[in-house]
């Protein structure tokens, strides 16, 4: 089987390593990546072929999609082609970006392969939901050029949204997201060390994150743990949110694009990772970070967070966009030790069930099935 991986920065890259690399226990496995994507992240059983020049932009410039280097990169995706010389089975998109779609299509790719496609969040309205604006309707239409046989997501919220598209449920199969065990292996020391009253915010900052919200309940549960410690760790444009801190010496900022080997120390620091989005929809990869380092979570009752959080299980459910709730929750996993160790092993166990092996065989199993759907002319 081959997958095709069509960019070199976000989860993306993590994904396809993780998914191939425990597929490859059970099929020959070929990847079709960017020449500067990270190699180290997959396993020697992995056959790796670098065929594409990455795409980049910054969520600061959607402009930027468009800069000359991108729209050169853009055509080194003609190299697609170099998929008939590995002659697959079956063919498996992690995410169908433009880039990918386009040249697929162009070469009919769908026409000679079955085609395996992953939709990590579906928007039910994009110009609300989604902050790429145009990048957004693009990426819906190039997607739709790829016809796949099945098209994988990952909660029951997601295949409703593509039933009430018009795909066809039997088109559709819901495998959860695996967990991102792979930062583990840079981290320090044992995972239930911590430090006292520290809680994490990680990945992009603004859109849809609700940073402000954290920014908000900060002082409120100030008022009870005065030692509160906030991590925010991601790239995005922060100056407005910087503006809203009250305490400076309350929070840790590393606005930038956090490397493999710096995830580890900031979740293995926190003692609750914080997801307070005002809207959401797909899996969060966060959530499946923080349940590899046994982390409760606090999440919003957004999307389908609720679904990946069992409330008082794993974590805490909130409403979006209010303060007070957020900081009463942070208040009771931080006071409660008993409460937030309990939830600590059901994040792990949770981990465990989400492990890598467990995923890669339910996708062996809906290859299987698409093979003999193929094979069978249904």
């Amino acid at each position: 089987m081959a997958y095709i991986l069509p960019i070199s920065w976000g989860g993306i890259p993590h994904y396809t390593a993780e998914l191939a690399n425990a597929a490859s226990k059970y099929a020959d496995v070929i990847v079709l990546k960017p020449k500067d994507s990270n190699d180290e992240l997959f396993s020697k059983d992995v056959e790796v072929i670098n065929a594409f020049k990455s795409m980049h932009f910054t969520r600061k410039s959607r402009r930027a999609a468009f800069s000359p280097k991108n729209l050169i990169n853009f055509f080194s995706f003609v190299n697609i082609k170099l998929i008939d010389s590995t002659k697959p089975d079956i063919i498996h998109f992690p995410e169908l970006y433009p880039q990918s779609s386009i040249f697929a299509f162009l070469y009919r790719i769908h026409k000679k392969y079955p085609i395996v496609s992953t939709l990590h969040a579906t928007f039910e309205f994009i110009f609300k939901d989604c902050p790429y604006g145009i990048i957004s309707v693009i990426s819906r239409f190039t997607k739709s050029l790829v016809k796949s046989d099945k098209i994988i997501v990952h909660t029951e919220q997601d295949k409703n949204t593509l039933i009430k598209r018009g795909v066809n449920p039997t088109k559709i199969a819901v495998i959860p997201h695996g967990v991102y065990s792979l930062f583990k292996k840079y981290k320090n020391g044992n995972d239930a060390w911590s430090q006292e009253n520290c809680i994490l915010f990680f990945g992009y900052i603004g859109g849809n994150k609700g940073v402000e919200y954290l920014i908000k309940a900060v002082p409120i549960v100030s008022q009870v743990i005065p030692d509160i410690k906030v991590i925010i760790a991601g790239e995005g444009n922060f100056s407005k949110y910087s503006k809203l801190i009250e305490d400076h010496s309350k929070f840790e900022i590393y606005n930038e694009f956090i490397p493999n080997k710096k995830v580890p120390e900031l979740f293995q620091r926190a003692k609750v990772v914080v997801l307070p989005y005002t809207y959401h929809r797909g899996h969060s990869g966060v959530l499946n970070i923080a349940f590899a380092f046994g982390k409760p979570a606090i999440v919003t009752n957004v999307g389908s967070l609720p679904e990946m959080v069992e409330y008082g299980k794993s974590g805490l459910i909130v409403p979006p966009k209010d303060p007070e709730a957020l900081a009463e929750a942070i208040i009771k996993l931080l006071e409660d030790d008993e409460l937030r160790k309990k939830m600590s092993r059901n994040a792990l166990k949770r981990a465990e069930e989400l492990s890598w092996d467990n995923i890669a065989k339910m996708h062996i199993k809906v290859y299987e099935e698409v093979l003999n759907e193929r094979r069978s002319g249904s």
